[in-house]
């Protein structure tokens, strides 16, 4: 089920440091936009409705909310999306096992690639937008469902003594169910990016709506091995899921009754610890998608077995080389024996026919 993740990081061992660096960076420098955007975009919106209770002009509010949207759109399409393309193309490149550089970043941005990274790019945020749009259907259905159902539960249990661990512990239970739902829509679109992206930067002649197709035949690619994956992939996020809201939680009901100071140590120290096991998380999940659309979703016992032929082959090639050069040696030692004997008849004729 994992085989595929693993694989990649064994491919990609020797050079995995300055992948996770350089990835790192491209991450970065796209996160750092996208938090200042969307600050921006909060502010004014706050602003914008603190306005509106007072009666007063919100011209000024919705303008900046715009401006910000549309500027950060513009920085998707124009250096995010290659950006993140570039980082891609290093985790390509090193489970490949070729040569990793800084300027594999910037493949995006070279001449016959530029136009067809904005198309993708645009596809991307239609594709974010359907995902989008899904999640908020899913959404609603789960607050319609599972609203009644915590309620009633309030209700019964309010007279325990254990109410409030009750109540907790449903409410994580509810969470991390409604995560594992909305992870196989964000990661079957995910996914779908990523592979005409991988696919962009691995070839040269397909037009961006073929690398786009190529993105979906990374999924249903034939070989029965796409939903194992996604499986792993879900279950890996599933991790995530947990580490970062029900733990996230429980770390601070315990703290709830520690000194203000501890209390901020532990949560500060909780915090980097998830925020670090979140990354190597990430990082695996992509890692692993990238071979996966790379192998196209070949089974690994039959890329042992192909290896295996190889290795036989060569062998054989081998044996039957050392085999030929045997017999060529064996050849030579017979003539050699053929034309010694030749010379002792020779002489001995001639000998008998002088004493003639």
């Amino acid at each position: 089920m994992f085989n595929y993740h693993s694989l990649a990081f064994k491919n990609a061992k020797s050079q995995i440091l300055k992948t996770i660096l350089f990835s790192i960076v491209s991450f970065l420098i796209v996160f750092a936009i996208f938090v200042v955007a969307r600050t921006f975009f909060i502010q004014s919106f706050m602003q914008m409705q603190i306005a509106a209770q007072f009666q007063q002009s919100t011209g000024s509010s919705l303008f900046i909310m715009i401006l910000t949207l549309v500027l950060g759109l513009l920085f998707f399409i124009l250096v995010g999306y290659q950006l993140l393309a570039g980082a891609f193309n290093v985790m390509a490149k090193a489970i490949k096992r070729e040569k990793v550089s800084f300027s594999d970043l910037f493949f995006a941005f070279k001449k016959g690639k530029y136009s067809k990274s904005i198309v993708l790019a645009l596809l991307s945020m239609v594709l974010y937008i359907i995902m989008y749009l899904i999640t908020m259907g899913l959404n609603f259905l789960f607050n319609k469902a599972l609203t009644p159902i915590f309620t009633s539960l309030q209700q019964s249990v309010s007279t325990s003594d254990h109410a409030i661990g009750i109540l907790l512990t449903v409410q994580i239970i509810f969470v991390i169910i409604m995560g594992l739902i909305l992870s196989l829509v964000y990661w079957f679109f995910f996914i779908w990016m990523i592979n005409y992206t991988v696919s962009l930067s691995q070839n040269n002649d397909l037009s961006a709506m073929n690398h786009f197709k190529e993105g979906f035949k990374g999924i249903k690619n034939g070989n029965k091995t796409w939903l194992k994956f996604f499986i792993a992939i879900i279950l890996i996020n599933l991790v995530i899921i947990i580490i970062t809201q029900p733990l996230g939680t429980l770390i601070s009901v315990s703290t709830a009754n520690m000194s203000q100071k501890a209390a901020q140590v532990i949560m500060i120290i909780a915090e980097v610890i998830i925020l670090v096991l979140r990354f190597v998380l990430y990082f695996v999940i992509l890692m692993g998608i990238v071979q996966y659309f790379l192998k196209r979703g070949e089974k690994q016992n039959k890329l042992r077995k192909n290896k295996k032929l190889d290795k036989n082959e060569k062998t054989k090639g081998t044996t039957n080389d050392d085999s030929l050069h045997k017999e060529r040696q064996e050849s030579t030692s017979v003539n050699d024996k053929l034309k010694n004997q030749s010379e002792v008849v020779t002489d001995k004729v001639k000998h008998h026919s002088d004493k003639k």
